[in-house]
């Protein structure tokens, strides 16, 4: 399967053109699992500039099992620093493995990553990996419960949240949950362990009335 995509755009301020045009070839080796290769051709006006922002981006996915799901991407090619609006290369990469062993029971777990750099110098400027995992528990048609755990080594932040909902009919539920935030100061904590910066419970209800 191939696709060609383009766009142009005018950015009025500046009068300076941005485009976009992505080639797609996608490939189909077995049941339940394709391959796909995406290429761009891009610009971005920013700051009154015109920046590259083209790349290439490689994936799979395959439902490698009933209970087994897996998708794998990796990219890069050239990005913006807007902070200092100069040009930049970046690539980012991505994991997505969803176990589901029973009608009752989803584990998702997603990781992320990303760098950029400054194309002049070649100076990082950042990386990051963001890890997040999400249990889902369906008791009944009624009731279920969520918990989310996730990790962002570019922010230093560790976010933990609980829900429990159970829904009646629909419009007449109940929901309570509970999360934290923790956070990594190296200044005020030399030991760089999280401390918890946040915290909160919530409810919601509604009722439906029917006449």
């Amino acid at each position: 399967d191939v696709s060609l995509t383009s766009a142009q755009v005018k950015d009025k301020p500046s009068d300076l053109f941005e485009t976009d045009n992505i080639f797609t070839l996608r490939f189909i080796p077995r049941r339940n699992a394709n391959i796909a290769i995406n290429a761009n051709y891009s610009t971005e006006v920013f700051a009154g500039q015109r920046f590259q922002t083209s790349g290439w981006t490689l994936g799979a996915s395959s439902q490698l099992t009933k209970q087994v799901f897996l998708r794998l991407a990796y990219g890069g090619g050239k990005g913006i620093y807007y902070e200092a609006a100069t040009q930049a290369k970046r690539s980012d990469a991505l994991m997505n493995l969803i176990y589901q062993p029973s009608d009752k029971l989803n584990a998702n777990l997603t990781l992320t990553y990303a760098d950029l750099f400054d194309e002049s110098s070649s100076r990082q400027i950042f990386d990051g990996a963001i890890s997040r995992l999400r249990l889902t528990y369906q008791v009944n048609r009624y009731l279920f419960f969520r918990g989310i755990v996730e990790n962002n080594t570019l922010r230093r932040r560790l976010l933990t949240d609980f829900l429990a909902s159970f829904t009646y009919i629909p419009g007449t539920v109940l929901h309570l949950g509970y999360g934290s935030l923790y956070e990594k100061d190296v200044e005020s904590n030399p030991r760089d362990r999280y401390l918890e910066t946040r915290r909160g419970f919530f409810s919601k209800a509604s009722y439906l009335w029917r006449l």
